[in-house]
């Protein structure tokens, strides 16, 4: 049973209703525009083995798809059913997509099977992660290509009446996952591992209006599902908070800003 100070695993958390919340979450165009620029750094051709891990409703998986073309082929990976259900249906016509559930620190498949590999908010679920990152630099070929994409909440910005109140909605968030500061130990991970000339890029999440069709509003139902009951927050503080978004977003003063940032490295 997971306690209230422990964070669930990734497949407690994504169960058929949070994947679809999730997956239009995807959707809002602030995400479609940051999935471009993520896949842009990644740079895959025509003809190559992609993996893409965590795959999630498989919206990057088809990006892939498309990138690799006919000749190439995408393995999407992931530990939740309901996100692999959506992403068959999702990527159904691509014949060189396939789709396995595996867990990321014992990935079924050869050494060097893969050129380039993709991985977009996964590691920081990952308890083991040395271990799960030992197995991705396995996978891959020398000289191929591991693009990671990973959020530090600490660098969130989010306009609200009640700051105090924010700050600890933004820590019990925290505990959804058992590495909430991942990037900052990242690039360090990965050399040992096995990647080298690893950089890292900011793709910051900026929204300036109270919209359906944004990133922050889109998660205001996770996250606020996730953190009632946990230090001290009741359900009336949640709606509490949600209403005071939809008031600042009336009055034209909401904002909200976090960055993602996305490692880009070659197996050595």
């Amino acid at each position: 049973m997971t306690t209230m100070n422990a964070a669930p695993t990734a497949e407690e958390q994504f169960d058929e209703q949070a994947s679809r919340t999730l997956t239009a979450v995807y959707l809002t165009s602030d995400v479609v525009a940051q999935r471009a620029k993520v896949l842009a750094l990644l740079a895959p051709q025509s003809g190559e083995q992609a993996l893409d891990i965590g795959c999630g409703p498989g919206l990057t998986t088809e990006v892939l798809a498309q990138a690799v073309g006919a000749q190439g082929s995408v393995i999407g990976v992931d530990i939740a059913p309901p996100m692999l259900s959506i992403a068959r249906q999702r990527c159904a016509g691509l014949p060189q997509v396939a789709f396995e559930r595996a867990d990321v620190t014992r990935l079924p498949w050869e050494d060097g099977r893969f050129d380039v590999a993709l991985a977009s908010q996964v590691y920081e679920y990952v308890e083991q992660i040395d271990a799960a990152l030992a197995e991705l630099a396995r996978v891959i070929r020398p000289g191929g290509r591991a693009v990671l994409v990973d959020t530090d909440w600490e660098s969130a910005v989010w306009a609200s009446h009640d700051d105090a109140r924010m700050r600890r909605v933004l820590e019990a968030w925290n505990q959804h996952i058992p590495h909430p500061q991942l990037p900052r130990t990242l690039k360090r991970r990965l050399l040992q591992a096995g990647f080298a000339d690893v950089r890292v890029e900011v793709v910051p999440l900026l929204n300036l209006g109270y919209d359906p069709d944004t990133y922050s509003v889109g998660m205001m139902r996770l996250i606020g599902d996730f953190a009632a009951g946990r230090l001290g927050l009741t359900a009336d503080d949640i709606r509490a908070w949600r209403d005071d978004a939809r008031a600042i977003g009336a009055e034209g003063d909401y904002f909200f800003s976090l960055n993602r940032y996305v490692f880009i490295a070659e197996r050595r």
